[in-house]
């Protein structure tokens, strides 16, 4: 037999013992020989040295009960042992808690025995009685001490069963109690007509009467089977694993039209149920399934036609939805739990039918909502109402009626209306510049110089070539009189055609020399016009930068001239502007506006010119240029690209308009076929 083998063999053994354990604790057995076949069974199932199982008295003392293998450890035979374990008993009973004691933990607790000590509580209707305590060889491996514990903890689970099913019948006050609670949940459960809040009150409210793990709640539509209700969570993921593996596993069962219960065999089962089981019971861990089937209640007249009451019959033997109840820790079904979930399941099925009758009314979210509405117009609320209607009906009629004054708003800045922009004469290098910002120049005074080494070449060379060609001239002119002289008359013509020729070449040279001279003498940038160099930081942007011919350098402004608004107006708004200069052919449109600089005063203007072209802005829409004329005005704390707010009159308007033409607008655009 191989090592898997042995270890597959001990593993179902354990497995056999719990099983045991587990049917004794659902039988009818005196307490000696339940805990007598329940020492054997554990202490058998871990391989321990010994065990024992120890009760309180009425004295508050605890009291050996059942014992197994004592004689084989130091418990008995040393006084001294025997308080030391009966204060770690007490420290069990007291708190509730499984735990290990073991001499190479490293703990400082004094131990009655060197052995490993494993010690779990016994409870009875939530109260600990009792402590089992199990001695196990101290050479176990740590990695399997948790094990131990564990096992010994799920097993004493099974003996606290066994406890609560010996216990006395429940008291009349008990009685009491929970038929109150039970009143309560019926009330809770018919006070919603809505089949989403009816789940939800079936799930919460009914696990905690029934005392089970989990409580959901399925409707069916048809074939199609939804779950509602997860007792525990707010909202229901149709997505989820487990919430899909539900769906299917309730489909199977509510399509039998009985109850079904799962108690950890699947023996017998419907080859199509089987497999939507097992994957259920994989997913979410339960050990008992119940799944109780709900039917529509029966009709509140009855029938004398035989063939009605036939049909009545076979509509009730169709489930509206099935209640799922789930135990994670424990397969048998707690006492008396069938009973209440039938009893539950009558209850749901009528408040479940009732609100999916309700919710199926032509247009009651309609009829809902005007329901609500008219109660709201009862007694003084009727006055308030009219009141309101009143003062809507003016409000509309005003809108409607009422002319005010539209404006089209706009951005941009104040700048004087003279103003000149300087470029670059020729491709080089700024060397000098002779301003700065904000400083008063006058007309041709020199802004800044610049360098063009290719030009200095160019008129280097051309002067030399000049030069050249003058020499060249002389001597041709000293030859041609050496040839008069000596009667040359052949060589005398020829010297003349080519001082002709000279003479026209240095006619050229010169003309590019002059061409050069004032290319040259305009790298020295003059000031185009009167006014105040408005461009900031000149040092900072062009010094010893190489510049392109054509591009702009400064900006000259004339602040001692007139003064005017460059404003950007939506492309959209262009229209209500040209109408407006339409209707007033001889007027000029108003504009207010608000200087940044001067925010806590209202300064006007007129429209002086309108672009005829748009230009596109930095945030994806359409401009439209306007020019404002300030007038002869004195705007205070006067700065050019000053920031500007405006607002243009454009006419008499209706104020509905005034208030929502963008919404108009809008609408006009994006919804008008």
């Amino acid at each position: 037999m191989s090592s898997s083998e042995s270890v597959q063999q001990v593993r179902d053994r354990i497995i056999q013992l719990a099983r045991e354990i587990e049917q004794f604790s659902q039988s009818g057995i005196s307490t000696e020989r339940f805990f007598e076949e329940f020492l054997k069974r554990v202490v058998t199932a871990i391989g321990a040295r010994a065990g024992a199982v120890w009760m309180g008295n009425s004295s508050s003392q605890l009291d050996l009960i059942c014992e197994l293998g004592l004689h084989n450890t130091d418990l008995n035979g040393n006084p001294q042992a025997a308080i030391v374990n009966q204060r770690l008993l007490v420290d069990v009973l007291a708190n509730g808690q499984a735990c290990t004691y073991s001499p190479d933990d490293g703990r400082n607790v004094d131990l009655p025995t060197n052995d490993l000590i494993v010690l779990a509580a016994l409870q009875r209707n939530k109260e600990c009685i009792g402590v089992v305590e199990i001695f196990q060889r101290v050479d176990t491996p740590e990695q399997a001490r948790p094990g131990f514990l564990q096992f010994v903890e799920q097993m004493c689970g099974y003996a606290c069963r066994y406890l609560d099913r010996q216990a006395a019948a429940p008291s009349v006050p008990i009685s009491a109690k929970l038929a109150e609670q039970f009143e309560q949940f019926v009330l809770q459960l018919h006070r919603s007509l809505d089949v989403n809040e009816v789940a939800a009150t079936a799930a919460n409210d009914g696990r905690l009467l029934i005392k089970c793990d989990r409580l959901s709640v399925a409707v069916q539509y048809g074939r199609k089977t939804i779950i509602r209700a997860i007792s525990g969570q707010d909202s229901v993921n149709q997505r989820a694993n487990l919430v899909r593996m539900m769906t299917k596993m309730s489909t199977k069962i509510l399509a039998t039209r009985r109850s079904f219960t799962y108690t950890g065999k699947i023996d017998d089962l419907p080859a199509d149920m089987e497999g939507p089981l097992t994957d259920y019971i994989q997913e979410s861990g339960s050990r008992m399934v119940m799944v109780a089937p709900l039917f529509k209640p029966d009709p509140a007249s009855d029938h004398t036609d035989g063939d009605a009451a036939d049909a009545t019959n076979s509509k009730q033997a169709t489930p509206i939805g099935g209640l799922i109840v789930e135990q994670i820790s424990e397969s048998h079904p707690k006492s008396g739990l069938k009973e209440k979930v039938d009893f539950l399941a009558d209850h749901v099925a009528t408040a479940l039918w009732n609100a999916r009758i309700h919710q199926r009314l032509f247009l009651m979210p309609v009829w809902r909502f005007m329901g609500r509405s008219f109660a709201l117009l009862e007694g003084r609320n009727l006055l308030k109402a009219v009141a309101v209607v009143v003062v809507l009906i003016v409000l509309v009629l005003a809108m409607v009626f009422v002319p005010c004054e539209y404006r089209v708003a706009g951005e941009g800045q104040l700048l004087p209306v003279i103003h000149r922009d300087v470029f670059a004469p020729e491709d080089g290098e700024v060397v000098e510049i002779y301003v700065k910002s904000k400083s008063q120049v006058k007309k041709n005074d020199p802004l800044l110089l610049i360098r063009n080494e290719d030009l200095r070449h160019q008129l280097v060379t051309v002067r030399t070539q000049s030069f050249e060609a003058r020499q060249r001239q002389h001597v041709l002119y000293a030859q041609l009189a050496d040839a008069m002289t000596l009667v040359h008359k052949e060589e005398a013509i020829r010297l003349q055609g080519e001082i002709v020729k000279t003479r026209i070449e240095i006619d050229g040279l010169q003309r590019q020399v002059d061409i050069l001279d004032e290319r040259t003498a305009a790298l020295t940038v003059c000031a185009p016009i009167n006014g105040v160099v408005a461009t900031f930081q000149i040092e900072q942007l062009l010094k010893d930068r190489p510049v392109r011919r054509g591009e702009v350098l400064l900006e000259v402004k004339d602040d001692t001239d007139a003064w005017r608004l460059e404003l950007e107006v939506e492309e959209r708004r262009l229209r209500h502007i040209l109408d407006a200069q339409k209707v007033r052919t001889n007027e000029q449109l108003l504009v207010e506006f608000i200087l940044a600089t001067a925010a806590e005063a209202t300064f006007r203007g007129n429209v002086e010119v309108v672009s005829n072209r748009s230009n596109p802005s930095g945030n994806g829409t359409n401009v439209i240029q306007v020019f404002v004329t300030t007038g002869t005005q004195r705007l205070p704390n006067r700065r050019i690209g000053a920031e500007v707010r405006a607002k243009i009159f454009c006419g008499k308007k209706r104020l509905g308009y005034v208030l929502f033409g963008d919404v108009i607008e809008f609408m006009q655009k994006h919804l008008w076929l």
